[in-house]
């Protein structure tokens, strides 16, 4: 793990963020699409427009949603992913991701009392927009974390990347709702703060992870694969 962990160390180096970030958002980097395309197997079916400038802009590509249909539940999913862990939060208010514990406070920064929790994970073939699971407005917004650790067993191996790594707090009455960035993914874009369900608020310059905690409990999580707008709960 060590050699794993000097290379991560040496990508959360400011100077080769910035680098990354910059190089990510060239015409240069578009020759780069169709071997990303390959790789992680796109549904080019779905994409609204083909036409990209950059890795990035691809990246970012938004989709066709009336191929996206809106559950009928309370809260619908945020976007393409995967939940890797829901429940209730434990007495102590916290919860376990690949065997390790998150304290909520810790994630948020504040003492909220949550009592359920979601964890979505984003790969980096889903779309990568986020949208609002119910009609609502956030009254808070908070940015926490600097590092930029992979959201994923060997990440977890050298520090828990919900507790370090850059996220933004999304607070509604109901809910706080968290974008976690993850390897050079400190780029985060809120773009409105009030929405109606299913609406798109905002997208992840690169990967990573939404975690949901509820005020109350909603019901039974679905797990595994998730397309946004699809009920969140069984």
């Amino acid at each position: 793990m060590k050699p794993f962990k000097i290379l991560i160390d040496f990508c959360n180096l400011g100077f080769i963020n910035k680098i990354f970030y910059k190089l990510m958002r060239t015409k240069f980097s578009a020759l780069f699409i169709p071997i990303y395309k390959k790789s992680y197997k796109i549904d080019e079916s779905i994409i609204v427009d083909n036409k990209f400038d950059s890795l990035e802009d691809f990246f970012t590509r938004k989709i066709d949603m009336t191929k996206r249909p809106e559950g009928a539940g309370k809260y619908i999913s945020p976007c393409d992913g995967f939940i890797s862990a829901a429940g209730k939060l434990s007495e102590d208010k916290t919860f376990k991701v690949k065997g390790h514990i998150v304290d909520t406070l810790s994630l948020t920064g504040d003492s909220e009392s949550y009592k359920y929790y979601q964890v979505i994970y984003l790969s980096p073939s889903d779309y990568h927009r986020f949208h609002a699971i119910d009609e609502n407005e956030f009254v808070s917004s908070k940015t926490i974390g600097k590092k930029s650790i992979p959201v994923n067993d060997k990440g977890f191996k050298i520090g828990n990347p919900f507790l370090k790594n850059y996220r933004i707090i999304l607070k509604s009455k109901d809910y706080a709702y968290i974008p976690v960035g993850a390897t050079n993914v400190n780029s985060i874009d809120i773009k409105k703060h009030k929405f109606l369900k299913g609406e798109e608020i905002g997208q992840f310059g690169f990967g990573s992870t939404i975690v949901i905690l509820y005020k109350e409990t909603p019901g039974t999580s679905k797990f595994g694969k998730i397309k946004v707008r699809e009920d969140l709960f069984a």
